[in-house]
């Protein structure tokens, strides 16, 4: 099964007064009030993981972020991409499938890895290992196959 990743991006701006000067606790702000803002009707934003890296090649360090919704009884998965704008970050979302396992960037290539169902899974325990590739290319998120 090839996971499919939905590109319904909500493009938000973000306000940081150093935009440029990411650290762990920078980053940890910009995702705080970026979850915060995220509408749930139940439930809860939860980060997963981030990495920090020059994704759109402007020589400003971005964000990509996983992370995920949180149900009563289930999550979905989302992709963020923080693009530093200046005094800004740009936001594009991704929603994904599956359970999340890892998150790689190397340059405009993003990689995540995750579990899928099999046939014979049970809902609750995918096993099947599957990778999302992305890149960013013309100024979006694409999906690479």
């Amino acid at each position: 099964m090839i996971s499919k990743v939905a590109f319904a991006f909500s493009v938000l701006l973000f306000s940081s007064a150093s935009a440029h000067a990411l650290d762990d606790a920078a980053v940890k702000q910009v995702v705080a009030k970026f979850l915060a803002s995220q509408p749930t009707d139940q439930g809860s934003n939860e980060p997963l993981t981030h990495q920090i890296a020059d994704v759109d090649g402007d020589g400003k360090p971005d964000i990509v972020l996983l992370w995920n919704v949180m149900g009563p009884t289930s999550a979905w998965p989302k992709l963020t991409l923080f693009l530093d704008t200046g005094r800004t970050y740009r936001a594009l979302t991704a929603n994904l499938s599956g359970i999340v396992e890892k998150l790689d960037v190397k340059g405009s290539n993003i990689t995540v890895g995750t579990l899928m169902l099999g046939p014979k899974d049970p809902r609750c325990c995918p096993t099947v290992k599957t990778q999302i590739h992305m890149r960013w290319q013309g100024g979006k998120l694409v999906q690479m196959k």
